[in-house]
C-alpha cells in the first residue's frame, strides 16, 4: 500500500493512542508518534512504528522543530491525561494556527475545553465506549464481526469521506439508505458542518439529512470504500 499524502504527528502512545496509531499505520498514513516516555515509545517501536520522538510538550521550541523537520499535516492529541491535550491543543494552536489537531477527551468539561483551545475535532472516548457498549448488548454479532473484521483482515478500513455537491446522497435522509445493501459498507457515523465538528454516531438511531460538504465515516474493504467514493463523484 503506498503511503497518502501528509505526515501525521500522534502525540500520546496509551491505550487510546496506540489504537489510533495502528490504524493510521495501517491505513498507509505516514505516522510519527512522539511522547514524554521512552517506556510509551517502546510500546510503538515494537508496533513497527519506526518514527519515534521523546518530546518535552512544555517546550515550544522542540514541538515547533518536530512539526517543520517533520513536514506534518494534522496532529492527533491522544494522551491519557486530559490535561495534556488540551495544553497541547492550546501550544500548538498557538504556534501553528492552520494546522489541524484533533484532541481525545473522556469529559463534557474537557470537550469544551479543547473546544474552546481550537482543536478542529474532538472525539469523545467515553461516547466512543457507550456505543461500542451499545453493540455489544443489542447487537452482539455485529460487534463481534466488527471485532473479526478491524483486527483479523488487514483489508478492512476507515474512511472519511466528503459528501460532493450534487452527488447521489445529498439531500438523502438516512432512513432512505442501506449502506450494507448498496455499497457494501458500514455507516459508523458522519460530521455536520452545520452543526459543528462534532462526530456523531448512528447508533443514536438519528434520521439526518445528508448535505454537501458532511463527512461519512464509514468502514470497509478499500475496494468498496473507493467505488463508493467514486460513485459520490459521479464515477461509474
Amino acid at each position: 500500500m503506498g503511503r497518502r499524502e501528509g505526515r501525521i504527528l500522534l502525540f500520546g502512545f496509551g491505550r487510546y493512542g496506540e489504537q489510533i496509531g495502528l490504524n493510521l499505520l495501517t491505513s498507509g498514513y505516514d505516522l510519527i508518534v512522539a511522547d514524554t516516555s521512552k517506556e510509551s515509545l517502546k510500546k510503538a517501536i515494537a508496533d513497527k512504528i519506526d518514527q519515534v520522538f521523546v518530546v518535552d510538550i512544555h517546550n515550544d521550541e522542540e514541538i515547533t522543530d518536530l512539526i517543520i523537520d517533520q513536514n506534518v499535516k494534522k496532529v492527533f492529541c491522544a494522551f491519557e491525561e486530559e490535561e495534556r491535550n488540551v495544553y497541547l491543543t492550546i501550544t500548538i494552536k498557538a504556534l501553528f494556527r492552520h494546522l489541524e489537531v484533533i484532541a481525545l477527551c473522556e469529559s463534557r468539561e474537557s470537550e469544551r475545553k479543547l473546544k474552546l483551545a481550537g482543536a478542529d475535532k474532538v472525539i469523545d472516548t467515553m461516547y466512543a465506549a457507550a456505543n461500542r457498549l451499545y453493540f455489544i448488548l443489542e447487537k452482539p454479532a455485529v460487534a463481534e464481526a466488527m471485532d473479526h473484521i478491524l483486527f483479523k483482515d488487514p483489508s478492512i478500513q476507515f474512511k472519511e469521506i466528503v459528501v460532493p455537491v450534487g452527488s447521489l446522497l445529498d439531500g438523502i435522509n438516512l432512513n432512505q439508505i442501506d449502506f450494507k445493501q448498496e455499497f457494501n459498507i458500514i455507516l459508523l457515523g458522519l460530521v455536520d458542518k452545520e452543526l459543528g465538528n462534532k462526530f456523531v454516531f448512528v447508533t443514536r438511531g438519528i434520521n439526518h439529512k445528508i448535505d454537501a460538504g458532511d463527512i461519512l465515516v464509514v468502514l470497509g474493504r478499500k475496494s468498496d470504500l473507493l467505488r463508493f467514493e467514486e460513485l459520490l463523484k459521479g464515477n461509474p
